[in-house]
């Protein structure tokens, strides 16, 4: 399984992104490495098509999709399914693309 963590160094979310993504793949039986990507400049956003930090794709899927935003280098805010804003992802919706991957994969597509 592919597993990606982008993120920009100016938003420091990423090192709590990579624990919570650590934690929902142990939880999901997941044992994959992920590849840590840091995005610097424009064009490697625009290269990643990234969005804001912290970006996680599994198996190419971003966790929280929205492809109408611009590749940019910011930080993410995400909604939680309480509708708390937070700057991270929260562990049921990384465990949720974890799952869609799996079924993806499983199904053969």
């Amino acid at each position: 399984m592919r597993i990606e963590l982008l993120y920009y160094p100016e938003c420091p979310s990423h090192e709590r992104a990579l624990e919570l993504l650590q934690e929902a793949l142990r939880m999901e039986g997941i044992d994959a490495p992920v590849e840590i990507i840091r995005i610097d400049t424009q064009a490697q956003a625009e290269a990643h098509r990234f969005i804001g930090s912290p970006t996680i794709r599994i198996e190419g899927i971003e966790v929280d999709p929205h492809p109408e935003l611009p590749y940019r280098l910011t930080c993410r805010t995400f909604i939680h399914e309480d509708g708390r804003l937070s700057p991270l992802p929260s562990l049921t919706m990384i465990r949720q693309a974890i799952r869609q991957a799996k079924e993806v994969s499983n199904d053969g597509t």
